[in-house]
């Protein structure tokens, strides 16, 4: 089994849910923040990167009770990441404090905790509120781009391109560290159209997420 590494976004500013919806409750009992973990996790990415915003982490650092159902916890420093640790395994987590310039500034700070070696054979993109994502949707994706070896791999439903992205990083690095904005990766994706590889997806798994109130009442539904 093939293990790439992956960067877990979560420095959203949550101002349409109107708190930080990533430590909303979901009807398992966990946060949205831990179903996240326990999601990419359980996949095959290795090492996990968790990019967070100022007020996630440090609640994530100095509230740990909130997150009794992972068990999660934050272990040593690592010059600009903590190393944390779960029931689902470990991973690094650092800190956004550019979270205001967008998606694109966690990507820069992800790929900053990763050594040249581990990005060798690509890189995961995903979303912290994704709470239908399955480690095993992430895994298809994570084997279909290790045989296909295209640029950029990533799902589409009802004509929505969704996450995770799989990206060649080596071929596209000079374009990532210039990355601005809140488009993520989305701008390198109309800039290389013929490196892209979009999977027809089943479900909404890869695009549902929670922006609002509403959307955790229709998760809960689904419950």
């Amino acid at each position: 089994m093939e293990y790439i590494p992956g960067i877990l976004l979560g420095a959203g500013s949550s101002e349409r849910f109107g708190s930080e919806k990533l430590l909303a409750y979901l009807p398992s009992g966990e946060t949205l923040f831990e179903r996240a973990l326990g999601i990419h996790l359980q996949s095959q990415i290795s090492p996990l990167i968790a990019v967070v915003s100022p007020s996630l982490g440090k609640i994530i650092r100095q509230k740990t009770e909130i997150f009794a159902f992972s068990q999660l916890k934050i272990g040593k420093r690592f010059d600009t990441w903590h190393a944390f640790s779960c029931k689902w395994g470990d991973g690094r987590l650092i800190i956004n404090e550019d979270f205001y310039k967008g998606m694109s500034s966690s990507i820069k700070k992800g790929v900053s905790c990763l050594t040249d070696e581990e990005k060798a054979d690509g890189l995961v993109v995903s979303l912290a509120d994704l709470p239908i994502l399955s480690s095993e949707t992430i895994n298809f994706f994570i084997k279909k781009f290790l045989d296909e070896r295209v640029g950029f791999l990533l799902p589409v439903f009802n004509d929505i391109t969704g996450h995770p992205v799989i990206v060649d990083f080596n071929r596209f690095k000079n374009d990532i560290v210039k990355l601005r904005g809140d488009v993520g990766l989305r701008s390198l994706l109309k800039k290389y159209p013929k490196a892209v590889k979009k999977i027809p997806w089943e479900d909404d798994s890869v695009i549902f997420d929670i922006d609002t109130p509403k959307d955790l009442k229709r998760l809960e539904a689904i419950n």
